[in-house]
């Protein structure tokens, strides 16, 4: 059912698309351990999920969030950098160490890792983040060198510059022994190479909009979805054949998913439109889905052990650890000392006050 209130507004669409790229990751998760279990079976649908949609989930966030940096901010001072990253900081590292240290703790009972220790603790801090909260490492470098876009010219420089170096990594993956040469550069460099595009992406779309170009000017999404799928079976079948690599088909289905996705949560939930109800009811919970799915899981999982679980019970009960016991979680530690403040600061921390319609860039509407 659709409520038409609480009313969108101009970012509702970029939140909405983040809850569902959060429920999306999660559900990849379930999958994957009940392939592993036996209960579900591969097949061409799994690969598709596997190697073609659930790839485009985690560049929504970098999508996002370099889209609500260039809405939100104007980096283009020493000053402001310094005010932009006090905020940033807050936002990044609070999740990463709330989500570090459990993980470490869980990762040590199970035996999947040394458990936790200061020197694991300031590794997984600094050097190899625990999954899934590597992104703010990743995304913290990525506000600390990207400044917010002022012209077109500077927004075209920098797609260009981040295209580039996504194109670089890409081709250095498809060449033999490629993927184990890049696997050694550090784990900031090597994940902002490869996707700092979608974050300077957001940023440009953001830019874009300031000079007047509305997200339903990117086209149809029923035929942007439509030859989406197209290229990702007929890519699917090209690097089954070893025409085309991984890594380049991974690229191409991460542009066209999330030029599709823009286009269809863009016009959906564009301002002055109805809330669904069901984004309002999750839009609170579905980060903490994202970042404590992973552990839950591992501990259900060690819980289960050896033991042959009819297969109803197995599936039932990860569904509710994956998604039940994080939204559970988050309610408790929202009203216990306000410690939601760990899984997600942007709640509890107001950005400066703001107009809330994008900046405009020099050359758009508005322009001097």
């Amino acid at each position: 059912m659709r409520r038409r209130s609480p009313r969108a507004t101009d970012t509702t669409w970029i939140y909405n698309l983040e809850s569902t790229a959060s429920l999306l990751l999660a559900l990849g998760s379930v999958v994957s351990a009940l392939v592993a279990r036996h209960v579900l079976s591969a097949g061409p649908a799994l690969d598709f999920w596997t190697r073609c949609l659930l790839p485009v989930q985690l560049p929504v966030f970098y999508l996002g969030y370099g889209y609500l940096y260039q809405r939100q901010w104007l980096v283009d001072s020493g000053r402001s950098w310094l005010v932009s990253m006090g905020r940033e900081l807050v936002y990044m590292l609070v999740p990463l160490a709330a989500v570090t240290v459990p993980t470490l703790l869980v990762d040590g009972w199970t035996g999947a890792g040394p458990g936790l220790s200061p020197a694991a603790l300031g590794r997984a801090l600094l050097v190899e983040p625990v999954i899934p909260v590597g992104f703010f490492l990743v995304a913290l470098a990525l506000y600390a060198v990207v400044p917010t876009l002022r012209s077109r010219r500077q927004a075209a420089l920098t797609v260009s510059v981040a295209a580039a170096l996504k194109v670089a990594l890409v081709v250095a993956q498809s060449m033999p022994g490629g993927q184990e040469a890049v696997a050694h550069l550090p784990y900031v460099v090597l994940n902002g190479c490869a996707n700092g595009i979608w974050f300077c992406g957001g940023m440009a779309l953001a830019a874009a909009e300031g000079d007047g170009r509305p997200l339903t000017a990117l086209g149809s999404p029923r035929a942007l979805w439509g030859a989406w799928a197209v290229a990702a079976v007929a890519l699917l079948w090209a690097s089954r054949a070893g025409i085309v690599a991984a890594p380049a088909m991974e690229a191409l289905l991460t542009v066209g998913g999330l030029w599709a996705a823009t286009a269809l949560y863009g016009r959906i939930f564009s301002a002055g439109r109805g809330q669904w109800g069901f984004f309002s009811a999750v839009d609170g919970y579905t980060k903490g889905i994202w970042l404590m799915h992973p552990m839950f899981l591992a501990v259900w999982f060690h819980l289960a052990g050896p033991a042959s679980l009819p297969a109803p019970l197995l599936v039932a009960g990860t569904l509710a650890v994956a998604y039940g016991l994080p939204v559970a979680v988050n309610v408790a530690m929202d009203r216990l000392w306000k410690l939601g403040f760990l899984v997600n600061p942007s709640r509890y921390l107001r950005l400066p006050a703001r107009d809330d319609a994008p900046r405009t860039t020099a050359g758009g509407p508005g322009a001097a």
